[in-house]
């Protein structure tokens, strides 16, 4: 069963972590104090670019690290490394992306809002919202255990996994949330307390808790390989040896009664 707890540990417990976390978030910092501080120039643009690249690349590889037994779950420090990871998942996403988006979009603003009664159109909204965002969650898993386009493309995987990956998904929020409360929460509070919100420390603990975050969902998403991709990869294969099993039978055809 994917735990929460297995994520913090290889997330954390690996030597030059928390070095890695430190200088993974230094683009996510510029990128947010420059936002803070309303200079929207070409640096702000060039560090959030740099900012989705190391959260992508991140989420990524440990998500693969972790679907391949490996030892090392974080990824390579390497700029180079994270760049060709990130882009090679946002072309495997953005059909996912584009459709899912698309549909969601297309019922929320054009189909709800003809629905007289509020609270049925905020579900159904919610709802939309949830199912299309899992379908992506399953076309990254897929992407991300061999790192091979072409199985994100496997709508069979995806119909029989993305309800499974979306009750796993509601479930690593509420955890991530309650996390990021006791310890992100915490310092902040502090912050609030004796120097203010407003200050680097805070964006600073805000933006690791962000790069921490990506690793965790990684690493959660690895191990839900094993409970939802997994599973319905063995429903197929067992799908599969029945069918053969019955075709074995019609093919022998009924056996006849033995004769004295």
């Amino acid at each position: 069963m994917a735990s929460i707890k297995d994520a913090i540990d290889e997330s954390t417990n690996e030597p030059k972590a928390l070095m890695q976390y430190i200088i993974f978030t230094l683009p996510v910092f510029g990128a947010l104090y420059l936002y803070m501080e309303k200079m929207m120039n070409i640096w702000f643009y060039l560090l959030a670019f740099i900012s989705v690249i190391v959260l992508l690349g991140t989420m990524v590889r440990c998500a693969n690290n972790v679907m391949n037994f490996r030892e090392k779950i974080m990824p390579s420090m390497n700029p180079f490394a994270l760049f060709f990871d990130s882009f090679r998942t946002i072309l495997a996403l953005l059909p996912a992306l584009a459709i899912n988006g698309g549909a969601a979009y297309y019922l929320v603003t054009k189909i709800y809002p003809m629905i007289s009664v509020t609270w049925i159109s905020q579900a159904a909204t919610y709802i939309t919202y949830a199912v299309c965002g899992s379908i992506v969650l399953t076309v990254f898993m897929l992407y991300a255990k061999k790192f091979s386009i072409a199985d994100a493309f496997d709508f069979k995987a995806i119909s029989d996994s993305c309800i499974d990956v979306l009750i796993q998904t509601i479930w690593l929020t509420i955890q991530i949330a309650f996390i990021d409360a006791i310890v992100a929460g915490a310092i902040t509070y502090l912050c609030w307390l004796f120097i203010g919100i407003d200050n680097v420390v805070t964006y600073f603990v805000w933006c690791m808790t962000a790069v921490f975050n990506a690793a965790l969902i990684g690493n959660y998403l690895g191990q839900l390989n094993y409970e939802a991709l997994h599973q319905a990869e063995k429903k197929e294969q067992k799908k599969k040896e029945k069918e053969e099993v019955d075709n074995l039978r019609k093919s022998n055809g009924p056996s006849s009664p033995s004769t004295f």
